[in-house]
């Protein structure tokens, strides 16, 4: 404690505590406010940028129920010969590759006597439009039964009930249908439908985790995947999350957060990646379909910005710390100075042989010459 016992040691002490409690005042505060703000600001980023999957594929399926309401408002106008010159060209009208097939499929002895009397054309190997009969089979089911077709028949009229993911042996890829109710004459005719086939998720996806440097999977509720993940490989489409989430903490978050997505538009929790890392994981659906998108990614990404305050803010408070203190420490030498002239002054006037008639000099009107001015009126006051 010897050290403090200058004025000049204990004014230094105190200006070095008091700025370190304004570098904690100010980090603490950072933390508390502007982290969170930050944070909220930059998922908020996040979160339109994995909508751009959702955008995308809106997109896409907007042209399927485009391309399916002109075959409903073209087929009631077509005698039965016609519907099937026609049809052909209306499935694949765009030429688009993801267009697997599509038909319609008229209810019992609306179309003929018949009680199936479908028209369903699919790409074959070569990506020719091929007809397929089997639906008018006797030996297969009623397609007008089939869950797809009563989803079709109760849709608002001019939209698409999306089917539930599956896979045949017409086509290796997985697909979907677009099915829309056909109105003929006023009364209903049947749907019409149009199979989509769900390779293009993965190029969406594959993007955005490069994009977010994260990860992304569409689902359906059930737990079904419809696109595959690049740290899981393989093919994993048609899948279930539950079989796949002892090797992915990302799908056990989908696994847990299907069950709660259902109370909130958006499933936001956060958890420990197989890393050792802390991630952030989000579970939102895909608007106008029957999916979901789930997305996750470092949570340090989401907290590098309040990072970079904190940088930035040392940046400029440590050199402006380093020049208040040097500037401090000169003026409390100069003053020491000044206060070591005085009393060598003083100790002169008390020694025995002083000189009565030698006065302090001042240099200016600051309290350090107040006082010498007060120590040379009492060296006057001693002559009289």
């Amino acid at each position: 404690m010897g050290s403090l016992k200058t004025i000049q040691a204990r004014y230094t002490l105190i200006f070095i505590v008091f700025m370190a409690v304004v570098f904690l005042l100010t980090e603490e505060g950072i933390r508390h406010f502007v982290t969170p703000k930050l944070k909220e600001s930059e998922e908020r980023l996040v979160l339109n940028q994995v909508s751009r999957i959702s955008e995308n594929i809106l997109f896409e399926l907007a042209k399927v129920e485009a391309q399916s309401r002109s075959i409903t408002q073209t087929v009631p106008l077509l005698d039965s010969d016609s519907i099937d010159r026609v049809v052909p060209g209306l499935v694949d009208q765009y030429g688009d590759p993801k267009v697997f097939g599509g038909g319609i499929w008229p209810l019992p002895q609306k179309r003929s006597e018949r009680d199936k009397h479908s028209t369903f054309f699919h790409r074959d190997a070569s990506g020719k439009m091929t007809v397929n009969t089997y639906w008018n089979s006797a030996e297969s089911l009623r397609y007008y039964e089939q869950p797809w077709h009563r989803a079709g028949m109760q849709a608002p009229a001019g939209r698409c009930a999306w089917a539930a993911a599956y896979k045949d042996d017409a086509s290796a890829q997985p697909r979907t249908n677009c099915a829309m109710a056909i109105m003929k004459d006023g009364a209903p005719f049947g749907v019409s439908t149009i199979d989509v086939t769900l390779g293009f998720f993965n190029q969406l996806v594959a993007e955005k985790e490069k994009e977010i440097q994260g990860e992304v999977m569409i689902v359906e509720p059930d737990g079904k995947i419809l696109s595959n993940q690049a740290r899981i490989g393989g093919e994993i489409v048609l899948k279930n999350v539950a079989e796949l989430a002892g090797q992915s903490a990302f799908v056990g978050e989908i696994r847990d957060g299907l069950g709660k997505i259902g109370r909130e538009s958006l499933y936001r929790h956060e958890y420990e990646g197989a890393d050792g890392a802390d991630w952030t994981f989000y579970l939102q659906p895909i608007e106008g379909t029957p999916w979901l998108l789930a997305a996750a990614l470092p949570t340090h990404l989401l907290t590098q910005n309040s990072s970079e305050v904190l940088r930035t803010l040392a940046l400029i408070q440590v050199p402006l710390v380093i020049l208040l203190l040097a500037t401090l420490l000169l003026a409390l030498r100069q003053l020491m100075q000044r206060l070591h002239v005085l009393r060598a002054n003083i100790d002169s006037l008390s020694a025995g042989d002083a000189d009565l008639t030698r006065r302090i000099e001042l240099r200016g009107e600051d309290e350090m010459d107040a006082v010498g001015e007060s120590v040379n009126r009492f060296i006057a006051y001693l002559q009289i």
